[in-house]
């Protein structure tokens, strides 16, 4: 191997950890919206609120699906094949959100969005 070999991996790996800090990111602040909707669930705006939160909610999820599928999360292939399971279930929840609003479906989704979001920062830190 020549020096220069790590200096070529080295952008690439920090581009997939950003990634993932991203991806927290944004489920982080997805889980705060839809905590916000939650909270406020008898407000006359809810309707409007808790579909820009689901649609916000929606394309995290198949963000992490094109990541996944686009190969750009470093992660073991047996946590992708978590991930990916995960997102498809949050996917039916959101559905499930749109069809039926209910306060108790909302918030099976807001915590597994917060629980996804931590993974990925311990994961990030693990990388």
């Amino acid at each position: 191997m020549s020096p220069e070999q790590p200096i070529h991996q080295a952008p690439h790996r920090i581009n997939r950890v950003e990634v993932m800090m991203d991806e927290a990111v944004q489920l982080d602040d997805i889980a705060a919206q839809l905590m916000a909707v939650q909270r406020h669930w008898n407000d006359p705006n809810r309707q409007l609120h808790l579909a820009a939160a689901l649609e916000a909610s929606r394309a995290a999820w198949h963000a992490i699906q094109a990541a996944l599928a686009e190969g750009v999360l470093t992660l073991p292939p047996d946590v992708q094949h978590n991930l990916l399971i995960l997102s498809v279930y949050a996917d039916s929840k959101i559905c499930a959100c749109e069809s039926i609003p209910s306060a108790d479906t909302l918030g099976s989704l807001i915590s597994l969005t917060r629980t996804l979001a931590g993974s990925l920062k311990e994961w990030r830190v693990a990388a």
